[in-house]
């Protein structure tokens, strides 16, 4: 009966190949430092630069002067030169102070999300950023910008000590909808610009972009009385204060009620309700629109209309799938806003008509 063949030796160098492999423990290691770099994103809207978020390199000019002091040395070397070993040390210590002074000008700022306010289609929405100094020391040429948005003008502020102060970015806001700011690089390159420290910041702020009123609109539709009728009740004047709205007569009525005036005027007893007025109320109806618009140009007419109704009427608002009964107030004004900015994604209300 024929053998099993001998067993091939062990070969040293697949051992040895299968060592050189990258195991687990690295993949783990690059897990890590991405949760630590995960974990960094700021809680409670608050970023502080602390001493293990802040990074710092040569600046060009801080490249340029230290080739600058390799030459200077190089030459005092060759050619043995006291003064010149005196003055390559000295700027070299001037550069590592430059170096603690850089980092110490951003070490332990709170950057925190300040107020931005909502914008139209087209123009600019101004963020603000907070940055406290806890320290007595100034903090001086402090610079905020987002590189995911390079047309944005970068901000800078310079602080004195324990004092407050803040970073303006003015961002276009192209389309309507909701306007996020991305992360923002917290800089500076204070004194001579030989170094430059960094830090990140993600803020939890962002803002409503409405639609661009459309230009040259055409008027707005009619308002009218709700529950306004001739047989039964008169339009509404105003009684003597300004205020008292008239009725008809009724057997009863006090007499300090009645308004002799407006009576001896036309011929009827009129008695003063006490009844608030009742505002013009005004639809502003996407159905209304012609047929050929699309959704866009639609939303920009309706907020045109929505700008230009006076304050004293009532106004509602029909999109599809939403409708915001009439009513008045900068509040009401602000939610008809917002639904034409986050339109079609507003949340439906219960008995929305389709």
């Amino acid at each position: 009966m024929a053998s099993d063949p001998p067993a091939a030796p062990h070969d040293n160098r697949d051992a040895a190949a299968h060592h050189r492999l990258p195991g687990p423990g690295l993949f783990a290691s690059a897990r890590f430092f991405g949760q630590r770099i995960a974990a960094r994103r700021p809680s409670g809207g608050t970023v502080r630069l602390d001493r293990r978020h802040l990074y710092i390199l040569p600046a060009r000019g801080g490249i340029g002067f230290a080739v600058l002091l390799g030459a200077m040395l190089l030459t005092s070397l060759n050619y043995n030169i006291g003064l010149g070993f005196a003055l390559t040390f000295l700027l070299a210590g001037i550069g590592m102070s430059c170096m603690w002074l850089a980092y110490r000008n951003l070490l332990e700022l709170a950057v925190s999300a300040g107020t931005v306010a909502p914008v139209h289609a087209g123009q600019l929405a101004v963020f603000a950023l907070r940055v406290d100094n806890a320290d007595a020391g100034a903090r001086i040429g402090i610079e905020a910008r987002a590189p995911a948005l390079p047309e944005v003008v970068p901000a800078t502020l310079t602080l004195d000590g324990h004092a407050s102060g803040t970073l303006a970015l003015h961002v276009p806001a192209l389309r309507r909808g909701r306007l996020a700011l991305p992360r923002v690089v917290i800089s500076s390159r204070f004194p001579f610009g030989l170094f430059r420290v960094w830090s990140h910041a993600e803020l939890p702020l962002s803002t409503l972009v409405y639609p661009a009123p459309e230009t040259n609109a055409p008027p707005p539709p009619a308002a009218y009385r709700p529950g306004a009728d001739d047989a039964h009740a008169i339009a509404a004047v105003p009684g003597d204060d300004g205020i008292d709205q008239l009725r008809r007569y009724r057997s009863g009525d006090p007499l300090h009620r009645i308004a002799w005036k407006h009576s001896a005027r036309t011929g009827r007893w009129l008695s003063r309700s006490g009844d608030p007025p009742q505002r013009p109320a005004r639809w502003l109806d996407w159905q209304a629109m012609p047929a050929g618009m699309d959704a866009e140009a639609r939303l920009s007419r309706l907020c045109a209309w929505l700008l230009a109704a006076p304050d004293d009427a009532e106004i509602g608002l029909r999109l599809p799938g939403l409708e915001l009964p009439p009513a008045g107030g900068a509040s009401h004004r602000r939610a008809c806003l917002e639904a034409l900015a986050l339109w079609p994604r507003y949340p439906k209300q219960p008995g929305a008509r389709p």
